[in-house]
């Protein structure tokens, strides 16, 4: 058997022995891959309306770095904090999504990336498909 014919086999090896419980695999630095749904690189504009720290509304455009399915990372000017729940509306389509701040990270003295979870799975909020977690399936030019 050559070299090209152990290939396949020694890649197997390698997705097995990364398999870890509940069918989740390890990623390059070891650590579990958890995501629910696949991540897409988009820019879509949003309008994001919830309440500041001392109570009173707000409403911010603001533009997303990347999102799934289940949520999005998007850059505030506004302070928020982790479990606060926002309204996200998509300037492109007008679609409206409920949210929760699950991530913030200070990203610059003025703003901060802000990771949001979806209740549920929502692919249409941002017009992406809902593929499962692939790193090898690029996701179909719609025109975004």
């Amino acid at each position: 058997m050559g070299k090209a014919d152990e290939t396949p086999k020694t890649v197997e090896a390698t997705r097995s022995a990364t398999r870890v419980a509940g069918g989740k695999t390890l990623a390059v630095v070891g650590r579990v891959d958890e995501r629910r749904s696949r991540r897409w690189e988009l820019d879509v504009p949003l309008t994001v309306y919830g309440r500041g720290p001392s109570g009173s509304p707000f409403y911010q455009e603001a533009d997303t770095v990347n999102a799934s399915a289940t949520g999005g990372l998007m850059v505030l000017r506004m302070p928020v904090h982790e479990g606060q729940d926002l309204l996200l509306i998509n300037n492109w389509t007008s679609k409206e999504q409920l949210c929760r701040v699950v991530r913030v990270r200070a990203r610059d003295a003025e703003s901060y990336q802000v990771g949001v979870s979806f209740p549920s799975p929502n692919p249409e909020f941002w017009r992406v498909p809902a593929f499962p977690h692939n790193l090898q399936q690029e996701p179909p030019d719609e025109g975004f």
